[in-house]
């Protein structure tokens, strides 16, 4: 094992270039604000692509990953010991340091800050960064905090964001393939949904299709109804419905291809031709959709969009987004710029640039229906390229 190659074992792995562009860009934003390192930290693989943008390796399992980037020097991971990293899998990390801490395990917190602490202190900075305040388990930060008190901490997260969401072409290149994935599958329903099916056996087979194709991570939500009763989107727990003929459904597919990139694509589905309520409801979302696509222009802030699109929906009678109705997308299911909902304790700042991979999600619900449609969108300077090639349609069983 110790010697296999990254190319070797690893099915799509980034390239050293696109990795050194990460670094190089990162490095300019500690000289700017004069930092002697920066630390971030991830957990999962949906949510936590922090870690894997900085090293191409993912955070995994509920297990705290906590990357330390220093101006001067290589990556040091610091990193449960129950799953060690081979060697031929770190490039750009001159080492890890491994303690046996666990999420449900409340004093390994010291462990793990323990470990920070000594780094920081060996490196007696002055100034440190830190990426993503939501993100970093709160019992490392207030031992930190409280260890350099004299050491100036400082928020960089926005600026970094924004360099996390600007897409490089090997980026993007990644981002279509996890969007044919997508499409292949939308083509492959009619073949797999059949009435007499439980739900659950349906999520079982597109999840094996879209292993089969190279997905790496995989999120679905689905459910299906008689016609003119509301479905909503379920988790696995409550998928023990049998579907019969003449029900409809909605599948939201949230999944990374080969690379950890995501996109997340979501359709309705039916057993003969849709009745009237769900088909006007449709029609709406797909409106909906086109509208707030034409607005992924350049400079546009991303709170505009939800805006203008509850405004839109409102209009037409149907259900308006209180929480997330569209965000760009990455090695994160959901990172920023989103298009948040206004909220009295916080709201997104971030505005729309040319680079980005914005998701759009359009979603209907109410007593007869539930309507529901996704697709990324690839934001240029002239507007937005449909990344998905799956038309929006009903998908007719």
């Amino acid at each position: 094992m110790g010697t296999m190659s990254v190319a070797e074992r690893i099915r799509r792995p980034i390239s050293d270039r696109e990795l050194r562009r990460r670094w190089d860009a990162t490095r300019e934003l500690l000289e700017k604000h004069d930092l002697d390192c920066v630390f971030t930290q991830g957990n999962n693989m949906h949510l936590g692509g922090y870690v894997r943008w900085f090293t191409d390796v993912p955070a995994e399992y509920n297990y705290h990953m906590t990357v330390l980037f220093p101006a001067d020097d290589e990556i040091t991971l610091i990193r449960t010991s129950g799953s060690p990293i081979p060697q031929w899998g770190l490039r750009g990390v001159k080492e890890v340091l491994y303690a046996p801490f666990c999420p449900t395990l409340n004093y390994t917190a010291d462990l793990e800050a323990g470990l920070v602490i000594d780094y920081l202190r060996k490196r007696n900075p002055k100034k440190v960064g830190y990426i993503g305040l939501a993100s970093i388990n709160a019992g490392l930060m207030k031992k930190v905090l409280t260890a350099f008190s004299n050491v100036e901490f400082v928020d960089i997260t926005d600026e970094f964001d924004m360099i996390k969401a600007l897409k490089s072409a090997e980026e993007m290149e990644l981002i279509r393939e996890t969007a044919r994935i997508h499409d292949a599958v939308w083509s492959a329903l009619p073949a797999i949904v059949k009435p007499g099916m439980y739900e659950y056996q349906i999520r079982a087979e597109v999840m094996q299709l879209l292993m089969n194709l190279g997905s790496e991570e995989h999120l679905l939500f689905m459910a299906t109804a008689e016609p003119r009763k509301a479905c909503g989107m379920s988790t696995f727990q409550y998928a023990n419905r049998r579907v019969k003929e003449g029900d409809y459904g909605v599948l939201l597919i949230e999944v990374s291809g080969p690379g950890g990139y995501y996109c997340e694509s979501a359709r309705n589905f039916c057993f003969g031709e849709p009745y009237k309520e769900m088909q006007e409801a449709w029609d709406v979302a797909v409106q909906a959709q086109q509208l707030t696509a034409d607005l992924l222009t350049p400079g546009r802030p991303a709170k505009e969009i939800v805006a203008k699109y509850n405004k839109f929906v409102a209009e037409k009678g149907y259900s308006q987004e209180g929480r997330l109705y569209g965000h760009s997308q990455g090695y994160d299911l959901i990172e920023r710029p989103a298009a948040m909902a206004s909220h009295e304790f916080g709201e997104e700042t971030m505005e729309i640039r040319a680079g980005m991979n914005v998701s759009l999600h359009p979603y209907f619900i109410d007593k007869v229906q539930t309507v529901y449609i996704n697709d990324n969108y690839y934001v240029t300077e002239q507007g937005a390229e449909k990344i998905h090639k799956t038309a929006p349609e009903i998908i007719i069983l």
